[in-house]
């Protein structure tokens, strides 16, 4: 085996977070976990609950092409007084907001094909969906940096949707740190 000489390259000095409140176009992918209905859930290891491994990838923008991780439980862990699974409720919540984003439907429709719209044939409908999310930062566990996490998709009609042809730009101060008030840009304001 040939000797590989990394003296001279240059060191990695890793990634700035993108700054908290940052509204950006982005891909959803799931990464298959082997349990649940085709295998698109993730077992915990720590607990009964099951979720589904998200890759979220900004998709436009001066954070074009960065990642971020999330595991989104959809069933166990803590219940409410009916038994619901709490973490499975927002994700539940958080996944119709992507799907209105995607595909365009106001939150407060009800009609027919709004509620069409609304269905999928399982999780793995979500992955490629390319929807408008806003970007937070979640603090770290100790030992653990900081990191991005998606805080929701856009409502539909506040700012385009995904198949819009308005290209979201991140504002000069999102690139210079965290704004007060978060970097929204301004068609989402």
């Amino acid at each position: 085996m040939s000797d590989f000489d990394f003296n001279n390259a240059q060191s990695s000095s890793g990634f700035d977070l993108i700054p908290n409140g940052t509204v950006a176009k982005m891909v959803m992918t799931i990464r298959p976990g082997a349990a649940g209905d085709g295998g698109w859930l993730k077992q915990s290891k720590s607990s009964d609950a099951l979720m589904l491994d998200v890759e979220f990838t900004v998709t436009e923008g001066p954070f074009r092409n960065r990642k971020i991780w999330q595991n989104m439980v959809v069933s166990g862990g803590k219940v409410d007084e009916s038994g619901n699974s709490i973490a499975g409720n927002i994700t539940r919540s958080t996944l119709r907001a992507i799907l209105e984003n995607a595909r365009g439907i106001a939150a407060n429709d009800e009609g027919e094909e709004a509620k069409k719209k609304r269905m999928v044939s399982g999780y793995g409908d979500f992955s490629g969906l390319e929807f408008v999310g806003k970007i937070g930062i979640e603090k770290g566990q100790p030992g653990y940096d900081d990191k991005n996490k998606l805080l929701g998709a856009m409502p539909a009609g506040t700012a385009p949707s995904a198949g819009s042809p308005v290209t979201p730009k991140v504002s000069a101060g999102a690139m210079g740190g965290a704004a007060k008030g978060g970097s929204v840009p301004s068609w989402a304001q």
